[in-house]
């Protein structure tokens, strides 16, 4: 690993949710499938949904079945993640990674551009909603990723300056809106669709390939 220049600088840590947290990228595009087949659409590669990221399942699915549909797939979508949240599991090293934070007593919180309520489904089935100081998804502002609103808010509830945290996150994404907040951007690289290619061309502050590494950004 390189040479870490954030070393003593983090107060606290804000994470994206999907391939980050929680190894839920396949699930999470079998359910969007089962919404749009549905709805009378065609089934669609990982690669082909995640050109849709950014806005939340609500408009996404909009844009891909029309407005007209788009709550009646979003419904289907989510009854799939409640029947299939089994296989959303937490990323290795996740768990042992926040039980560390925990101990250290360094703030975290949720930054994702999911709904509120797939969200609280993951979270609470892992049990760890209330490790976090706040958890923000794409229902509680105004514009998604890359957007800055969701990290600034975030901060405002952390009562953190934007230097203060760094915004851990799979996706490029994840690094805009890191950089748009002034915080400290950090790409995560186990979540096996992550590509440093994509994230290095948006120049991350740091790179992390496993979720222990993040230990070494907080302050001590």
């Amino acid at each position: 690993m390189s040479i870490n220049p954030l070393k003593g600088l983090v107060k606290g840590v804000v994470f994206d949710l999907d391939g980050t947290l929680v190894d839920s990228l396949k699930t999470t595009f079998d359910a969007f499938n089962h919404g749009i087949v549905l709805c009378g659409g065609r089934v669609h590669t990982p690669e082909e949904i995640m050109e849709y990221f950014g806005p939340g399942e609500g408009e996404i699915f909009a844009q891909i079945v029309g407005r007209e549909r788009a709550m009646e797939a979003y419904a289907a979508c989510r009854r799939y993640l409640d029947e299939h949240i089994q296989d959303v599991p937490l990323h290795s090293g996740v768990d042992a990674m926040l039980d560390e934070l925990a101990d250290r007593r360094v703030p975290i919180s949720i930054v994702t551009g999911r709904s509120w309520n797939t969200t609280e489904v993951i979270l609470r089935h892992h049990g760890i909603l209330n490790r976090f100081v706040t958890v923000i998804a794409n229902d509680h502002v105004p514009l998604p990723k890359p957007a800055p609103h969701g990290i600034r808010l975030a901060l405002e509830r952390m009562a953190f300056q934007p230097e203060d945290i760094a915004y851990v996150g799979d996706s490029v994404v994840d690094v805009q809106a890191s950089h748009s907040a002034g915080a400290r951007s950090v790409a995560a690289l186990w979540d096996r669709l992550a590509s440093r290619e994509a994230l290095a061309s948006h120049d991350p502050n740091h790179w992390a390939s496993h979720p222990s590494e993040l230990l070494e950004l907080v302050v001590e």
